[in-house]
């Protein structure tokens, strides 16, 4: 009888496995890798498996200009940002049954790589991020892959960036050669912000910027006024000479690359697109040459703005040591002061005025963007491992990399990561210089902008180079037909 019934219910139970098993993973998508994600977040992780084989991105010199550019980690090291990117490749790695690789060149030289790749018939790399300004160059010589066309890449997604994706599709065509995610924080990094002294602007009783530019306040006319009343001449003095033997405060600190993000955040671009989508030249009229005259006044204003980039005089040496109330910085900057333990501000570059309905944050255009080369033919596999990776990195990347950045006490202020959201969402290029058409132009409005000229005017500027511009529109414009 004992037999029996244990006979019975060893029968029993081994009928109940699968059906425990079902309910166990009937929230989950099993996939060929071996690897069953969480699906409760919404996203399609698909189904892929890469038996084991490579896959291998171009990326630039490690720690270029102070960026974090690892993409592949080879073991956890304790740096919170390097560790995440480990655990993110980790998850994609089983979840895809692929081993994420990395090869590291000087970021001047990436372009000319994925170009010797492509006429030499090689494949070193299946994606790369390369610095913009080679783009124009691989577009031109037809050795990259459309994203558009590459399936499972969701290019409409907030994952990719949107503002960015909009410029660069041209004349109504879908086609994208390039593009900008959080795979890698570099195109992050080199966001253009401002940076502000809490302290001081709490000691002297001025407006605090987060309210300002939730209220649609924050304009540079606003700004320029806060730079005055946040400026100090020297003791001794008088002056606005700067050393660290001196007592001055500036109001506002940068370098020239500034000049872009300036107009930008002013709703000023050199090329915009026309009724039918192709690029046009705007970098006149009014609006952008008042734009140009107003700051290359204040940097003309001794204490009001100042250019600073040479060993020791420079913008975030002098931020760091509180003798400015303001900084143009690029995003990267920011692990500097929080080694500090500053009380400042992130917050977006200012608006022209308060009927702009948007705040513009310029991406530097020698950041790297992601490219498919055309030696790549791999096309679902490609696909669906960049899209899983550029969300990954959306969900999991980018808040850590948020924290990393901020200072200890900015941590614990959620209107600090609002600012940071701004930034994210409303991150563009100045594309006209990612394809060359604008590079000379550029050249000598910075140098006005920034008080290089003894002029503050730029109609000459224009004038020079109006028929150059529109020339080299056409020409690309020429070339895609």
């Amino acid at each position: 009888m004992k037999t029996k019934l244990l006979i019975i219910f060893v029968l029993l139970f081994a009928m109940l496995l699968p059906i425990v098993g079902c309910q166990k993973k009937a929230n989950e998508t099993p996939n060929q890798g071996g690897y069953h994600p969480d699906t409760s977040d919404g996203y399609d992780y698909g189904s892929l498996n890469c038996n084991g084989e490579d896959f291998t991105f171009l990326q630039c010199d490690e720690d270029r200009w102070g960026m974090k550019t690892a993409l592949a980690p080879e073991t956890t090291s304790g740096e919170l940002i390097s560790d995440t990117v480990y655990n993110r490749n980790l998850e994609l790695e089983a979840l895809y049954n692929v081993n994420i690789k990395c090869i590291n060149k000087d970021i001047y030289e990436t372009g000319e790589f994925i170009r010797n790749q492509y006429f030499t018939g090689e494949k070193a790399v299946d994606a790369a991020f390369v610095i913009g300004s080679s783009v124009s160059m691989l577009i031109g010589d037809g050795v990259l892959n459309d994203f558009s066309e590459m399936p499972h890449i969701q290019i409409y997604e907030p994952w990719w960036n949107q503002r960015i994706r909009e410029d660069s599709q041209f004349g109504g065509s879908s086609a994208l050669y390039y593009t900008q995610s959080d795979i890698s924080v570099t195109a992050f990094e080199l966001t253009w912000c401002v940076i502000a002294n809490l302290d001081m602007i709490s000691e002297l009783g001025l407006e605090e910027p987060y309210t300002l530019v939730k209220n649609d306040q924050w304009t540079t006319e606003k700004m320029f006024e806060l730079m005055r009343a946040g400026m100090k001449p020297n003791s001794s003095d008088g002056s606005y000479d700067y050393s660290e033997d001196t007592d001055c405060i500036v109001g506002f600190t940068t370098y020239d690359n500034f000049t872009t993000a300036g107009l930008n955040g002013a709703e000023c671009f050199m090329t915009t697109k026309d009724e039918i989508g192709n690029p046009k030249f705007s970098g006149e009229g009014e609006k952008f040459q008042n734009v140009v005259e107003k700051w290359a006044k204040a940097f003309h204003t001794p204490g009001l703005a100042v250019e600073a980039n040479e060993e020791g005089f420079h913008y975030e040496k002098i931020f760091a040591a509180e003798r400015a109330l303001f900084a143009g910085i690029e995003i990267k900057a920011t692990s500097t002061f929080k080694k500090q333990d500053m009380n400042y501000g992130i917050i977006p570059v200012p608006k022209n005025d308060a009927g702009q309905q948007s705040y513009y944050s310029n991406v530097n255009y020698l950041a790297p963007v992601l490219v498919i080369p055309k030696t790549n033919i791999e096309y679902d596999k490609t696909g669906r491992i960049l899209d899983t990776l550029a969300y990954l990195s959306y969900k999991d990347l980018l808040p850590v990399y948020y924290d990393q950045n901020l200072s200890l006490r900015a941590m614990t202020n959620p209107e600090s990561k609002e600012m940071l959201d701004i930034i994210r969402d409303t991150r563009c290029f100045e594309t006209s210089l990612l394809y060359g058409w604008t590079t000379d132009f550029y050249f000598e409005v910075k140098d006005v902008f920034t008080g290089y000229t003894p002029n503050t005017s730029v109609s000459s500027t224009i004038s020079k180079y109006r028929s150059i511009i529109v020339q080299n529109i056409n020409n690309y414009l020429s070339g895609l037909q």
